[in-house]
């Protein structure tokens, strides 16, 4: 991790963390969305007060993380966790971005006219492209989740807050992918779309922890991998006594 301009990079994925936290926008504008049955992208929708901020939001979260992508990238060199981290992230990126030029017509749940026609199969384009979107984000998401695990194990942990993350970041697969699921398997039979809104709230809400916390987890893993072995080097053990050194104290 020593590749990367560290203090820049942690400043914009902190910044990336902080705008997708489409939470704190809700709540700013006093919950205008039933939190029990909407999804917080429906913040986004062009018939809401809160269109121009939220989607102001996560297109400002897409580019920054594509650019921590491109300021991270001389550290996958030869790691292929890594590698898979920033394509993942990439991909999220990208997904979110687009999501933001592609907001729906209206928000299903605030709306009983936008919903029944959503339910009617008469949907718009820009619900059709939002669903694509959403979907590239949320597949994303869960590699990240998945990269995040694999990068610190292949690390060795690095203690008791990146192992912390490492959670966090399990989490964010679980949830990520239990949310793809239950909406997948509504579209897949036909039935109402009944969005899980506590469920991609804490989704949302580990995400942007993860984003928020991986950074400095990942790199004090590998300065502590980089320590391991470079005292292994020097005939250390893993507590840094040098080997033969007790035998001669004794």
């Amino acid at each position: 991790m020593v590749d990367v301009p560290y203090r820049l990079l942690r400043t914009v994925m902190f910044a990336a963390a902080v705008l997708y936290c489409s939470l704190l926008l809700e709540a700013a504008a006093g919950f205008p969305l039933d939190v029990h049955h909407s999804f917080l992208s429906e913040l986004g929708a062009l018939d809401q007060s809160t269109s121009h901020v939220a989607r102001a939001m996560d297109l400002t979260t897409g580019v920054l993380l594509l650019v921590g992508v491109l300021l991270a990238r001389s550290a996958a060199r030869g790691r292929r966790e890594l590698t898979g981290l920033l394509v993942s992230t990439a991909a999220f990126a990208l997904g979110t971005l687009f999501d933001a030029l592609s907001p729906m017509d209206c928000a299903p749940s605030a709306s009983e006219v936008c919903g029944a026609t959503e339910a009617d199969g008469q949907t718009g384009v820009g619900l059709v492209l939002h669903e694509v979107t959403s979907t590239i984000a949320g597949l994303g998401s869960i590699a990240m989740g998945v990269y995040a695990v694999l990068a610190l194990r292949k690390a060795g942990w690095g203690g008791a807050r990146a192992r912390a993350v490492a959670v966090l970041a399990a989490g964010v697969a679980v949830t990520q992918a239990w949310l793809g699921l239950q909406t997948g398997s509504d579209v897949l039979t036909g039935d109402d779309l009944d969005a899980p809104g506590i469920l991609q709230r804490v989704s949302v809400l580990l995400v942007c922890l993860m984003l928020g916390s991986l950074l400095p987890a990942l790199r004090q893993a590998y300065l502590d991998e980089h320590d391991v072995d470079r005292g292994a080097r020097l005939g250390r053990s893993p507590g840094g006594v040098r080997a033969g050194s007790r035998a001669a104290a004794r």
